[in-house]
């Protein structure tokens, strides 16, 4: 519900919960200790009060940060802690090397019984972090995220056996969204913020969209 609150927080992702959002999608650094932290970019500016790149701090230092109207940066594991399987839970690889701990510690959590594979999607830009992490934990679904489509599209998401093609908006057409859909691979739209482009997919017959307004002004 990153629309009306501050993106990536615990506020946020419970807000998106009490609308009804039947899942939620989260981007995953690690900090200079290691830590698996939510937040979208490389670097501090845009959403936080701090300066510089993620991986240069630690998470004590991070959690000094201002993420928006008092919130701190999350662990991975306090939004899980927060979701408590109640909404499917999309984590995508933003960060450099985050693709071995993420998998490890989804793993730890399934084993806890605390988490199910049905209701993970882990999603990348970068083909590199999706290929190491279904080397170390293969039955968790995939998706991967384009924001322009390359001559090898299908032959990517053919070798690493996708589940899922996330797309941005200005790309999708009714075309890649049938061949998605002959090649058994689910279509995902992102970022759909406008009533008009969210009956345009619809009418497309896209499988779901990401969107920062879980209920739209007026309506779902």
């Amino acid at each position: 519900a990153s629309g009306d609150f501050p993106e990536n927080t615990l506020l946020a992702f419970r807000k998106a919960l009490e609308s009804g959002a039947s899942w939620l999608e989260l981007d995953v650094h690690l900090s200079a200790d290691g830590e698996l932290v939510v937040i979208h970019d490389e670097r501090l500016e845009r959403t936080t009060s701090g300066e510089g790149l993620v991986h240069d701090y630690s998470l004590s230092e991070l959690r000094t940060l201002d993420a928006g109207e008092g919130e701190k940066i999350p662990l991975l594991g306090e939004v899980f802690d927060l979701v408590a399987g109640r909404a499917v839970v999309n984590v995508d690889l933003k960060g450099c090397g985050t693709a071995v701990p993420t998998a490890r510690f989804l793993a730890t959590r399934m084993d806890e019984g605390q988490i199910v594979a049905e209701n993970l999607l882990v999603s990348s830009f970068d083909l590199q972090e999706l290929t190491a992490f279904k080397s170390c934990q293969a039955g968790i679904r995939l998706a991967m995220i384009y924001d322009q489509e390359p001559d090898d599209l299908w032959q990517q998401a053919e070798e690493l056996a996708v589940w899922s093609l996330h797309l941005d908006l200005p790309i999708v057409t009714r075309e890649i969204v049938e061949e998605a859909h002959q090649r058994g691979k689910r279509l995902f739209v992102f970022t759909v913020n406008k009533r008009a482009d969210f009956q345009h997919m619809q009418q497309l017959g896209v499988d779901g969209v990401f969107t920062d307004y879980p209920v739209f002004e007026g309506g779902a």
